[in-house]
């Protein structure tokens, strides 16, 4: 399987996580110094599982686009895209730009080591 392909596919799934409150899921992808920024603050990825799994089923659909994967050297990548989220119950949504950061850990799976999110603009 391609970067991209392996990269897309974790966020995908990290998204899934999120919409169950999987928190666990997020413990076995962060290491001990994960960054994450956020538009409420900083956090480490200790932290982000934590909120992830204090925030059961927070949206019920979202989409990612504009996906690029840029590869940073000898196992290590960027992933970057425009995550859409939808709350159907209150007729709401909103927009994400995303970066991820990943590095190949010892057992040769992906480990994440910076996140950040930034709110799209909203016109008007």
């Amino acid at each position: 399987m391609s970067i991209e392909n392996e990269l897309r596919e974790l966020e995908e799934k990290g998204w899934a996580a999120i919409s169950v409150g999987d928190g666990d899921f997020y413990r076995g992808l962060v290491t001990d110094r994960t960054v994450c920024v956020e538009p409420d603050g900083l956090q480490t990825g200790r932290e982000l599982a934590d909120d992830i799994e204090a925030n059961k089923s927070p949206f019920d659909d979202y989409t990612l686009d504009d996906v690029k994967v840029l590869p940073l050297g000898d196992g290590s990548a960027l992933i970057t895209y425009r995550a859409t989220i939808r709350l159907t119950e209150a007729d709401f949504s909103f927009e994400l730009y995303m970066t991820s950061v990943y590095e190949r850990g010892g057992d040769g799976g992906w480990k994440l080591v910076f996140h950040q999110q930034t709110p799209v603009k909203q016109d008007g």
